[in-house]
């Protein structure tokens, strides 16, 4: 696998592979397997496979978040060379966000400001621009995301339909431990103790999830709500909201997809998940 640490090793490897199709992963590393089932989907999609390692400051909200998220820049190289990857872009921040930089300009209307967008000002605008540039510099035909960011990944799909929409994205399903708990790279935060507690986060949702014949959407995400503090979870917001728009939802609809979404806290360790309601 070659490493680039600036546009003009990039360059020129998207240069040598321009008769290629391109599959790219952008992570902020800390990898794990659900980052490695991207690869592994790139790697069946695409003839190259780029993955990028940048902890973006513009999408932290919380300044201790960013100086606490972890980095292991040796064992991310060695996990993504045993998967298969081609090239893994190490860019600094002034490669990502040189001097003559211009934010762009992206209205995302209701996905900035509800959920993910109205707790963590500023995170998705963050996410805009790092993403914005990556698939400047990286030029994929295809880009892979995991579906745990669920908002996110509408956030990304908006900006690819805007100024990219050469490029075809790939949701993957949320690879989760044998516990049920969500994969991500702030899991290593917890304690035993922390992670056993947050494994009943997958099972709440997955058991509410199957609750809409019985539940309307408030009674459901309230119930929600209500089962994971009970646990001692500390809930910032559970919601039920329509699965392509996010708009919060009061009765069930058919024909449409929905998804309740949460975010809670553990040991003061932010934790989000998600899953589709089923038979709604």
């Amino acid at each position: 696998m070659k490493i680039a640490h600036n546009l003009l090793d990039i360059n020129e490897f998207i240069e040598y592979k321009k008769n290629y199709s391109i599959g790219f992963v952008p992570t902020m590393g800390a990898l794990h397997a659900g980052h490695l089932s991207l690869i592994k989907a790139a790697k069946n999609t695409c003839d190259v496979v780029i993955a990028s390692i940048f902890v973006n400051p513009l999408q932290f909200n919380n300044p201790k978040d960013l100086a606490t998220y972890p980095q292991h820049i040796e064992e991310d190289t060695a996990l993504l060379t045993e998967a298969g990857c081609d090239l893994l872009f190490l860019p600094s921040y002034e490669t990502i966000y040189p001097a003559n930089f211009k934010a762009i300009d992206l209205d995302l209307g209701l996905l900035d400001m509800t959920l993910e967008g109205a707790y963590r000002k500023g995170h998705f605008n963050g996410v805009v621009q790092v993403v914005y540039r990556l698939f400047e510099i990286t030029k994929p035909q295809h880009a892979f995301f995991g579906l745990k960011d669920f908002q996110q990944c509408l956030v990304i799909k908006k900006l690819t339909d805007t100024f990219f929409p050469n490029i075809s994205l790939h949701f993957l399903p949320t690879i989760r431990e044998s516990s049920g708990m969500a994969m991500s790279s702030r899991n290593e935060k917890l304690s035993p103790q922390g992670k056993e507690l947050a494994s009943n986060i997958s099972k709440t949702l997955d058991y509410y999830s199957k609750q809409s014949a019985y539940l309307s959407p408030n009674q459901l995400s309230e119930a929600c709500s209500v089962a994971l503090k009970k646990l001692s979870i500390k809930v910032e917001y559970v919601a039920i909201v329509d699965a392509l728009t996010l708009a919060e939802i009061k009765v069930w609809e058919s024909g449409k997809n929905f998804i309740i979404l949460t975010a809670v806290y553990i040991e003061e360790i932010r934790l989000i998940d998600n899953m589709f309601i089923t038979s709604a």
